[in-house]
């Protein structure tokens, strides 16, 4: 077995043990980061640790070379984690949310003024469904649409809730 460490055109380092065959790899290397072919590197590094074996020459008769057989490797299935990747595309990659919406999804929290813990409670469930349901909704007017009713349910929740309290507390 030989030490193979690797950097990869993307930045990641990674390392890995191999029994070469014939002075190369048996199966093809993947980048576990971007999936780029890591094979030719790692060929690269087997002939830097393998030491360069001269050819046996016979002290009599006539010279043959002998052929070396050519091994086809058998493919081993790669772990998840060294599959390729693909892309994430720019319409799908998560991105940071705009003042105003961070502002409409947390308008809950105001709950917090208004209706101490219970509100708060209410207010910061809600904020927190909110920025779920604004960041994995692709359609912006369902994003607005949603997170105002589950907005408003919170604020009927804290109702109903603080009724609730209120009349176990009120003397008849």
């Amino acid at each position: 077995m030989i030490p193979i460490k690797i950097q990869c055109g993307c930045g990641q380092r990674y390392a890995f043990d191999a029994e070469p065959v014939n002075g190369r790899m048996a199966t093809t290397v993947v980048c576990p980061a971007c999936g780029a072919d890591g094979t030719a590197a790692a060929d690269a590094a087997i002939a830097q640790a393998l030491p360069a074996q001269p050819e046996a020459v016979p002290t009599y008769g006539a010279r043959l070379r002998t052929a070396t057989p050519t091994v086809t490797p058998t493919a081993r299935p790669m772990p998840p984690s060294s599959l390729p990747r693909t892309p994430v595309s720019s319409a799908t990659a998560p991105t940071k949310l705009t003042w105003y919406e961070q502002l409409w999804i947390a308008l809950p929290i105001a709950l917090v003024g208004v209706g101490g813990a219970i509100g708060g409670a209410c207010g910061g469930l809600a904020w927190a469904i909110n920025k779920t349901v604004f960041k994995k909704t692709e359609n912006p007017v369902l994003r607005y649409i949603w997170t105002g009713l589950i907005s408003a349910s919170a604020v009927i929740i804290w109702l109903v809730v603080a009724a609730f309290f209120l009349s176990l507390f009120k003397k008849h």
